[in-house]
């Protein structure tokens, strides 16, 4: 019998561990998760004219994460955090907050910049 309780309680851990809300990437992982999707975004506007695609690629260089808050799972397998941020834009070194989205493709953090 104590066997058996023993089981179900490990059966149950095991459970509420996998129901738990995907954790959220570490501040290294979401810099450099932003920092591909901005070099994505990057490759996609170099076409329009008067886009300054070198001076756009040294702020997604200089881009780091200074911090992630208010995680959230999403109904995916991502989660949603408050990204702050800081960046050398035209010599001055800029920090804001935004809100994006993380999410996992070949073990590796991804982020999903927000739709301009």
């Amino acid at each position: 019998m104590k066997k058996l309780v023993l089981a179900l309680g490990l059966a149950g851990c095991c459970t509420s561990a996998f129901a738990q809300p995907q954790s959220a990437p570490t501040r290294e992982e979401a810099t450099q998760a932003l920092q591909n999707a901005m070099q994505r975004e990057i490759q996609t506007m170099n076409d329009r004219q008067g886009f300054d695609g070198p001076a756009a690629t040294g702020v997604a260089k200089s881009l780091q994460v200074r911090s992630l808050d208010n995680c959230q799972a999403t109904g995916g397998q991502g989660v949603v955090c408050d990204v702050t941020t800081s960046a050398d834009v035209r010599g001055s070194r800029r920090e804001g907050v935004n809100r994006y989205e993380f999410y996992q493709q070949a073990g590796r953090w991804e982020a999903r910049l927000p739709a301009s």
